[in-house]
């Protein structure tokens, strides 16, 4: 959307007001103020990091693939990673020949991490370093320059990537995933690469195939909670699972407002978050239904026999991984029916514009009765 807003710029098209309305739900914006700027920094922002991460990786891929196919495998693979996108052109295998190389796991990590924690958030970062620089500079200072947004951002991206690859770590140290024969650091690097790349990014550095169920289980809420708003990343985002959480914390506690860093969360936020989780676990638990009843049905028809060689948490696992953009497979969907595969790619659309966004351009329509206010009534409730 960010792309075709642009393109209608340079065209000299003006964008309406309905345009923009679905501009701002697919960057995660609470107004539409700044939107027309914001895109043009969204341009130069990424084309600024890809070109960085394609130059960086093209001193470890030039020397392998020669002149040519190196600088080639260093844009493509800049770009996927920064746009969290989740494409490689190496092969079946991804990046499982590189598991070991400390060099390329970092270079890709930290572009999947910078495309993955949003436009928004870059731009109060730089804003607040400028702040700090022209007074008396300082992280302290940065810190307390910084947004709410930003705050809760990075407190749990950070968060969601250290207790991901801990959980990796842990599930698979006896998995061949982390062989006897790789080191301790070895072991950690594939931790927290499969960590990073739970965020939506496809990318891997060891084998899903035979990912433990505790494992693939971690893997389904960490591609369904995906990265940051405004971002390259997909999924529901982190910031809508921190308020619902934020939420729960604050009934539990008695508490009639929600509060983080001694602010209070408006209402429609929190019901926007919660509007935006509801009808994602409604859309891929249907996904998941009808995807057991098309497989079932298809090898019946086609082997005549019932589809017990596809495991359930499999079913699970591709349905949320498309949800999510993930990009992620245990190889399950080459094995799928046509109605499967059409299931996995409405998905993957759904999921990357958002729920909230298609409700928006297919039901945002005039309503006559927004604006009247209805006498409230009790229900109980649990």
């Amino acid at each position: 959307m960010s792309f075709i807003a642009l393109v209608l710029m340079f065209m000299g098209k003006k964008i309406n007001l309905s345009d923009r309305i679905i501009i701002r739900e697919a960057l995660n914006q609470n107004t539409m103020g700044g939107l027309v700027k914001l895109i043009k920094g969204i341009f130069v922002f990424t084309i600024c990091f890809q070109t960085i991460g394609a130059i960086l990786l093209s001193i470890r891929f030039i020397p392998q693939y020669g002149v040519r196919l190196g600088i080639y495998y260093s844009i493509f693979h800049s770009i996927s990673a920064f746009c969290n996108a989740g494409v490689d052109i190496l092969g079946n295998n991804s990046f499982i020949n590189y598991s070991h190389d400390y060099y390329i796991n970092i270079v890709l990590m930290i572009l999947i991490i910078i495309g993955g924690l949003g436009f928004t958030v870059w731009n109060d970062i730089f804003r607040a370093i400028n702040l700090a620089i022209k007074r008396k500079f300082s992280p302290i200072r940065i810190w307390r320059e910084l947004s709410i947004h930003t705050k809760l951002v990075l407190i749990t991206t950070i968060i969601l990537l250290i207790l991901g690859a801990i959980l990796t770590f842990g599930f698979e140290k006896n998995n061949v995933n982390l062989g006897k024969d790789d080191t301790i650091g070895q072991r950690i690097l594939k931790s927290c690469f499969y960590s990073t790349t739970l965020r939506t990014a496809g990318f891997t550095t060891i084998n899903t195939k035979v990912l433990t169920t505790a494992t693939k289980f971690i893997s389904i809420i960490f591609m369904f909670i995906g990265g940051s708003p405004a971002s390259t990343a997909g999924g529901i985002k982190n910031i809508t699972v921190a308020i619902i959480l934020l939420m729960v914390a604050s009934f539990v506690k008695g508490n009639n407002e929600t509060v983080v860093f001694k602010r209070k969360i408006p209402f429609r936020i929190i019901k926007r978050a919660i509007a935006i989780f509801s009808i994602s676990i409604c859309i891929v638990l249907v996904a998941i239904i009808l995807l057991i009843i098309t497989e079932n049905l298809y090898m019946e028809q086609r082997y005549n026999m019932i589809a017990e060689n596809i495991n359930f948490i499999d079913i699970v696992y591709e349905v949320f991984s498309s949800f999510g953009a993930a990009g992620l497979t245990l190889d399950t969907t080459k094995k799928l029916s046509v109605l499967g595969r059409i299931i996995i790619m409405i998905l993957m659309f759904i999921g990357r514009l958002g729920p909230i966004t298609i409700s928006i351009a297919l039901f945002n329509k005039n309503n006559k009765n927004k604006h009247i206010n209805y006498p409230e009534c009790d229900i109980l409730v649990g």
